[in-house]
C-alpha cells in the first residue's frame, strides 16, 4: 500500500504539478506558445517535485507537517479542485447546496493532501519518463502520458487529462494510473458513502475518506 499511495502521490496531480512549473509557462500558456504545450507542464512539475523530494528527504520524512506543506503548495494554481470535487459528488452534486458544494471541495482537497503527503515520503528516485505529446482535435484538452518504472522493473502506464483553464494555463483534471480511472473511483467511493449515510450529503461529507485503492500491478 506504501507504494502504491507513493506512485499516486507523484503521479496525482494533487501532488505533482508544482509551483515553480507555474512559473516558467504560466505567461507562455495565456500567449498559446509551444512552450504552453501540457507535456512541458508535467515534466517542468515532476523535475521540481521529485528534486525537492531529493533534496530535503531526511527532513520531509521526518516532519509530517512539511510534507503536507509541499503538498499544499502544489495544489490550488494547477488543478481545478473545485471541477475534480464537481465530478466526485456525481449527481450528488446537482442535490447538494452551494455551502454543501463548497464544503466537500475543502474535505476532498484536506483528504487528498494527506494521502498524497503519506505517499511521497516513500519516494526513492524512481524512474519517471514523459512520452512525446501528441496534440488532439481539441485545443483545450490533452492526454499527457507518462511512465513510472518500479525498483522491481514493472512499468506503470500513468495518463493525465489535462485542461485548459480561462486564462488558457493547462492543469490536470483527472488522471488515469494502469487503466485505474481515479476520477471514477472516487466518484464511486462518493456514491458508496452517500449510500452509507441514506441521503445524507451531510453526513456523507463528514464520512468522506479516499477509502482504498485497488493494488495496480506493474506491466512487464
Amino acid at each position: 500500500m506504501k507504494r502504491l499511495m507513493m506512485m499516486l502521490a507523484l503521479a496525482a496531480p494533487m501532488a505533482v504539478l508544482s509551483v515553480d512549473a507555474y512559473a516558467a509557462t504560466a505567461t507562455a500558456a495565456v500567449n498559446n506558445v509551444p512552450e504552453a504545450n501540457p507535456q512541458v507542464v508535467v515534466q517542468s512539475a515532476i523535475d521540481s517535485l521529485t528534486a525537492r523530494l531529493i533534496k530535503d528527504k531526511k527532513q520531509l520524512q521526518r516532519d509530517p507537517a512539511a510534507m503536507n506543506a509541499v503538498v499544499e503548495q502544489n495544489i490550488a494554481p494547477f488543478v481545478d479542485v473545485p471541477g475534480i470535487a464537481r465530478g466526485v459528488m456525481g449527481q450528488y452534486f446537482r442535490q447538494a447546496t452551494d455551502a454543501q458544494r463548497d464544503r466537500f471541495t475543502t474535505v476532498f482537497r484536506d483528504s487528498i493532501t494527506r494521502t498524497y503527503a503519506n505517499g511521497l515520503a516513500s519516494y526513492n528516485n524512481e524512474k519517471i519518463v514523459v512520452k512525446p505529446y501528441k496534440p488532439g482535435d481539441d485545443a483545450n484538452r490533452a492526454q499527457v502520458d507518462v511512465d513510472m518504472t518500479l525498483s522491481n522493473g514493472n512499468i506503470i502506464p500513468v495518463l493525465f487529462q489535462m485542461q485548459r483553464d480561462g486564462q488558457g494555463v493547462w492543469k490536470a483534471r483527472n488522471l488515469i494510473i494502469n487503466g485505474l480511472n481515479l476520477g471514477l473511483t472516487f466518484r464511486k467511493r462518493f456514491a458508496d458513502v452517500v449510500g452509507q449515510a441514506n441521503g445524507n450529503i451531510d453526513k456523507a461529507i463528514d464520512l468522506w475518506s479516499p477509502g482504498p485503492v485497488e493494488a495496480i500491478k506493474g506491466k512487464s
